[in-house]
């Protein structure tokens, strides 16, 4: 077992010291005992004769005796001898730990001390004072940081990932997704974007159509076999060669043109598709009934499932790596919320109410629902004490005052012995 106290040589020294002091006093009264026995009833001062003096020392031996067994019985047997009711400490350990685990309980720190001592408490007050100083703050901030961390690597990953994607298709499940489209095509055709967005289609076509000659071509030839029917065998390929070229030529030539000139007829016509568009997402059922249609069955995909899924794993991974990292965002985002809640709080005398009653609440709360645990504590304590070890400590760290009782009953007893020899 484990020394009480630091400086228990200290104490060891004053332990003998108030020892010696005491077997000296016994020794001394057995002397003069012993030198006056024979000294009969002479004078020596006055009215003081040696008989006085020897019944003194006669009754201070006894004294002495009795305090020394008194005080030994305490931690040990006497001379070794088990006498009845001595070792007393070693013996009723256990006994004392019940004992001392029922008072501390029941008396020392009972819940109407603790209660009162805790109403005295100001946590707010003393949260403020700490958070004070910038570096109670930095390390307040990274206290918070870990225990982010130590939550986020806690968490069930395919649960949260489940809960994510369950919250994340309800939400989109009841989400308008045609009539948002249709007010964010309004909000673009309001800012103008529409026309640099139209200009670079037509661009993109005009440059996408020479390269296929093959599509112009092809529907170049469906168009006149459903114009002249069987007759269409009769037009040489030649001239569809040629038409396809001009049809080409055209097509780029038109496409240019409504890149280059806002006021083009083309581009007129593209502006009130674009209007058009915007309207029937907000107002045609079949639109609207289509394009949610299409949403629902895309946030049902399994792909979706999946990307929700990555998107967990890569916010995990960031924030794992940025609470590790003070010189990153999310640090020094923890270090401004923990500074404001102290500026808050330092001015809010409010906020310093709630939070001081309800961990007052939270703590007698836990303290009455565990505070049978403080007695049962101590008595395990004591328990696994060494009955021997106890004994040491205990006389270590009372026995100098302990030795005072010696002394007194030196004393004592031979006053008491002097007085009965006088009355005698």
């Amino acid at each position: 077992m484990a020394t009480f106290t630091p400086n228990a040589d200290e104490k060891l020294r004053a332990l003998r010291r108030m020892k010696a002091i005491a077997t000296g006093a016994f020794l001394l009264m057995t002397a003069v005992f012993l030198l006056t026995e024979r000294l009969g009833t002479n004078t020596i001062f006055w009215l003081i004769r040696w008989d006085h003096v020897n019944a003194f020392a006669e009754a201070s031996m006894v004294g002495a005796l009795a305090d020394w067994f008194a005080v030994v019985a305490l931690f040990r047997h006497p001379l070794g001898i088990p006498i009845w009711h001595t070792a007393i400490i070693p013996r009723k350990k256990n006994e004392i730990g019940r004992n001392l685990g029922t008072f501390v309980e029941t008396r020392l720190l009972s819940i109407e001390n603790l209660t009162r001592e805790i109403g005295r408490f100001s946590i707010s007050k003393s949260i403020i004072s700490y958070l004070s100083a910038e570096e109670h703050r930095t390390r307040a901030a990274s206290w918070l940081l870990e225990g982010l961390g130590a939550l986020v690597r806690g968490l069930d990953d395919e649960q949260v990932e489940k809960l994510i994607g369950d919250a994340a298709t309800e939400k989109l499940k009841g989400l308008n997704a045609s009539g948002l489209l249709g007010r964010g095509l309004d909000a673009v055709i309001a800012s103008g974007q529409h026309e640099r967005l139209i200009n670079q289609i037509l661009r993109q076509v005009a440059a996408w159509a020479p390269s296929h000659r093959d599509t112009v071509e092809e529907f170049i030839e469906h168009s006149v076999e459903r114009t002249l029917k069987w007759g269409s065998r009769l037009v040489p390929s030649s001239m569809i060669d040629r038409a396809t070229d001009q049809t080409l030529t055209a097509l780029i030539d038109v496409l240019t043109a409504a890149a280059n000139n806002p006021d083009h007829p083309l581009r007129a016509d593209l502006n009130a598709r674009v209007q058009e568009w915007a309207d029937r997402l907000k107002n045609d059922p079949e639109w609207i009934e289509r394009v949610n249609r299409l949403k629902d069955e895309a946030v049902e995909h399994p792909r979706v499932r999946a990307a929700i899924g990555e998107f967990w794993a890569q916010t995990k991974e960031r924030i794992l790596r940025d609470a590790a990292n003070p010189d990153s965002s999310l640090s020094r985002y923890a270090c401004n919320a923990v500074t404001a809640f102290q500026t808050r709080l330092e001015n809010d005398p409010g906020m310093q109410e709630t939070i001081d009653l309800r961990l007052r609440e939270t703590a007698i709360m836990l303290l009455a629902n565990n505070h049978h645990a403080i007695g049962s504590l101590i008595q395990r304590v004591v328990d696994a004490w060494d009955a021997e070890q106890l004994s040491r400590e205990l006389e270590l760290n009372l026995g100098r005052d302990l030795q005072y009782i010696r002394l007194n009953g030196t004393v004592i007893g031979g006053i008491v012995g002097l007085l009965i020899h006088l009355l005698r």
